[in-house]
Formats: C-alpha cells, structure tokens, sequence
C-alpha cells in the first residue's frame, strides 16, 4: 500500500532539529494490532494520528557552541517551541533534519527532537514486531541522506508484510527540460538538494531575525560549506541565502554528477531515479515466530 501525505506545515527550527521535552497525542482510535491489517493499519495509523510537541532549542545550540558557534546564552524562553502535524509529517520533518554527508551529519541538532519523534511513535503504536524505516536521499546512494528509524529489525527468517508512505519535502519535482542531459540535471538534483537541507526564503528570514535562530542558521550554513569544502561566509553576513545556497549547489553537483554517469546508462533512467522531492516511510511488520504453525 502507498500512502501520500502532504508534509505539515514545518516551523524551520524542525529542519535544524532540536529536543523535544513532551508531547500529547490525539485519539485516533484503538491502536492496530498485528490482526487489524498489519503495516497497513500502522502506516495509516502514522498519516492519521497527530501529536502536539514542546521542544527546546538548548541541547542544540550548547552541541553547536562545542564545535564553534557563538551562543551567548544556551538556554531561556527564547529557546523553547511548540509544533503539531501528524507522525509521519514529525517523521519526516525529523529525517530531513538529519541529513548529513557520507554518514556525518549537518548539525547534532536534531538528535533529541529525532527521540522524541520515536518516543511519540511509540507511544501511539504497540513497537513489538514493528519497524519503520524514514528515509531521504536525492537518489539512490547519495553522498547525502537523512534516515531515521523506530523500532528494532525483523528477524531474518521472519515473513514480513509492508507498507510504504510517500511525505512531499516541498521541493519541486525537476523541470522537464532539464533531464534530457546529465550535465542540467545533476545541477537541477544539486540545486535542490541544497533547497530540501536549507530552504533559502526561510533561512534568510531567521537570518534576519534574532538569537537563537540566527545564530543556528548561521552554524548550519557553516557546516555545509565545511562538508562540500566551499565559503558562504560573505553572502550568509549579508543575509543572501539566494548566492550561498547556489554556491553550496555548484559545489556539489559535480559529485553528483559522476554519481549519476557511473550509475545510469541515460539521463532519463537517472532522472527516474531521483527522489529528492519525497521523504519514504517503509512500514514493516512480522509475527512472534513462536507462534509460527499455530
């Protein structure tokens, strides 16, 4: 089963990830069992189900000042916030916020905001004999991606039954015209990407804005150009997210460019590929073996 879910409404900060300290969850009903439907009932369980969620941005910036930044202060009401969006939206939020480079991510925060968003999982569904596997990545294999996942995995023997929900990243799909060559495409994947991890219009308005959130844009700013070995630092003092996100895009499209030739035989069989517009949660679900026979 494919489920298609719009992505909710998303407060940047949820990109930067940051901790969350509780959360309520709504009713949707009886929690599915493994009789209901399986991955089906759960998958549908995560578009439906919504949590309210309190977090503070604290963890993050004191991880951040180890590594650099300038926070003055790492704690206070200027650090604390509230969103709400169902749990595959939060799931997909928080996936996107781990996106790292060859295993190592932009920023550490997000690491207590991605076990919150487990533990609201959790709360809502019975986790024995259930895993849920969110990931992102521009395509298959990319140097950058972002995978979060609840729940321990299925035995080898065991047979497991599956679903898959499909959560827009507001990214937009590529332009026709620019997959009839690897060249404009790798651009147009590189491009986006760089949109997916640091929304320009968002980010130029916390820039603008006060501490903590201008002080965390800058510091993720800076840890992508440390990760694809570029400076933004002039365009980031002015504000201009517009020049420092072409120029983190340009150097990596290269990459992602040898990527694609040495992967795929035409641009338009790597242009199928790509996936950088969409966050996929794969629902799986198995049976106490114990039981097997019965």
């Amino acid at each position: 089963m494919v489920v298609n879910a719009t992505l909710d409404a998303a407060v940047f900060l949820l990109l930067l990830g940051a901790a969350v300290v509780g959360l309520t969850t709504a009713d949707a009903g009886p929690q599915p069992t493994l009789d209901d439907g399986r991955s089906d009932a759960v998958a549908n369980v995560l578009a439906t189900s919504t949590a309210t969620v309190n977090y503070s941005l604290s963890p993050g910036a004191r991880r951040a000042n180890e590594s650099g930044a300038d926070f003055r202060r790492t704690s206070g009401p200027e650090f604390e916030r509230t969103t709400h969006g169902s749990l595959a939206g939060l799931l997909a939020r928080v996936t996107v916020g781990t996106a790292g480079f060859d295993g190592t991510p932009v920023t550490h925060a997000r690491d207590d905001f991605r076990s919150s968003v487990r533990e609201a999982i959790t709360a809502r569904l019975v986790p024995t004999g259930l895993r849920i596997d969110a990931v992102w990545r521009p395509y298959p294999d990319a140097p950058v991606e972002g995978h979060v996942a609840v729940g321990a995995s299925p035995p080898q023997s065991a047979a497991t039954d599956a679903a898959t929900l499909t959560i827009p990243t507001r990214t937009q799909s590529l332009p026709a015209n620019e997959t009839d060559d690897f060249e404009p495409l790798s651009n147009a994947v590189a491009a986006q990407t760089i949109e997916t991890v640091a929304p320009a219009s968002r980010t130029r308005l916390a820039l603008r804005g006060d501490p903590p959130v201008s002080t965390l844009v800058r510091y993720r700013y800076a840890r992508l150009a440390e990760a694809l070995n570029v400076s933004v630092e002039d365009p980031i003092a002015d504000a201009d997210t517009d020049i420092a996100n072409q120029r983190l895009a340009d150097a990596l499209a290269p990459r992602v460019e040898s990527d694609l030739r040495a992967r795929y035989d035409s641009p338009a069989d790597a242009a199928a590929a790509v996936s950088v517009s969409e966050v996929r949660i794969v629902v799986r679900t198995w049976g106490d073996e114990s039981e097997g026979g019965r």
